[in-house]
């Protein structure tokens, strides 16, 4: 069985994969949406370069307009840095689909692989702006074969520069030791959708939901007022603030039905609340890069591990409810004491929202 290491503090999880790269002795594969020039991305990469000077095979896939836009006053140093890398030996791939500039068919996975086993993936990219903010990241050990690793070359696959890498691998028959991988493969699978589902629907007294957007399609959002309904507890605990504004607009009808319905809604109110992970009373857990929202559930690679483990539910249930705290819940009574601009404002992103 593979063992599960909870980082609930970024900063945390940061010092851990410095320490567990360090280790590496053969492959070091790291996918994430974005690297950004500065204090823990030098300490990776300082770990990243004695390694690939000793001859392991280091390789870093970050997505072209997570690299220059994420933290934009970043762009050039961030360019500076994969020349760098390379120069060191690094292989530095930048994940550009046919249309570079589209918002979809970006790859927003955040995955650590080193060796065959271990892995860290979670909600948080590199970046020093990270550690203020609530996040939830997570080590994996055990017998995980070459399974992250082959991800890695079946994402850089699907970029203009490394079509020739889209070699033979079955998404839904992905397997890292005792867990089970799911990915979103842009307009081919949404498999990850399929398995948040399966977890909300198998709840049979309680489901947790820590997500930084809100916006589930028609049929998630019926499946949780159902649940909710029935008397099972639904728990959502979403950013109130998003560095996509109209999407922290559009979530409040999302958000109103769901509470009618039974649910409680809580709104982080702190820096921002950036986790991905679901889980329900019989210990299924969902953890990895996905928010729910259209980007994730069909136009993104995305990566997301199932996972059987009563003590991680647990686990993650005490750090749901340590952030409480800082999370106004949303009431009907309180969705209708906004303004008026504000809830025209909601009501027109809402309609946008399939698009956001």
């Amino acid at each position: 069985m593979n063992q599960h290491t909870l980082f609930p503090k970024v900063e945390d999880f940061y010092i851990d994969l410095v320490a567990q790269l360090a280790t590496a002795q053969q492959k070091i594969s790291l996918t994430y949406l974005t690297f950004d020039s500065g204090l823990w991305a030098d300490r990776i990469s300082e770990v990243l370069i004695a390694k690939a000077e000793a001859g392991l095979t280091v390789r870093l896939l970050v997505d072209e307009l997570g690299g220059l836009f994420d933290q934009p006053s970043h762009a050039l140093s961030n360019l500076a840095l994969f020349n760098y890398l390379r120069s060191k030996g690094v292989q530095v791939d930048i994940f550009r689909p046919a249309s570079p500039l589209g918002m979809k068919n970006r790859t927003h996975c955040k995955i650590a692989a080193i060796d065959q086993r271990t892995v860290f993936l979670g909600g948080s990219n590199i970046g020093d702006y990270y550690i203020t903010w609530s996040d939830t990241n997570l080590r994996v050990d055990g017998a995980l074969g070459d399974t992250f690793h082959r991800v890695y070359d079946f994402v850089r696959g699907h970029s203009t520069d490394g079509r020739e890498l889209n070699g033979a691998l079955d998404p839904s028959q992905l397997w890292a030791g005792s867990d089970r991988l799911w990915l979103t493969v842009p307009q081919q699978r949404s498999d990850i959708r399929t398995a948040l589902l399966n977890l909300i629907r198998n709840a049979e007294k309680s489901v947790f939901i820590r997500t930084w957007y809100f916006l589930p399609d028609d049929e998630m959002l019926a499946a949780l007022c159902a649940q909710a309904q029935r008397g099972v507890q639904v728990n959502v605990l979403l950013s109130h603030e998003t560095r996509v504004r109209p999407v922290d607009f559009a979530n409040y009808i999302h958000v109103h039905k769901l509470v009618c319905a039974g649910g409680n809604v809580y709104r982080y109110a702190g820096k921002y609340m950036h986790s991905k992970v679901a889980w329900n009373e019989r210990g299924e857990v969902l953890f990895g890069s996905a928010n729910i929202d259209p980007q994730a559930m069909y136009k993104n690679f995305e990566s997301s591990l199932e996972i059987h483990s009563q003590k991680l539910a647990w686990d993650l249930r005490r750090s749901f409810y340590a952030d409480l705290p800082t999370s106004p819940r949303q009431t009907p009574e309180s969705y209708l004491r906004r303004s008026l601009a504000n809830k025209v404002l909601t009501h027109t992103c809402h309609l946008v929202s399939p698009w956001l």
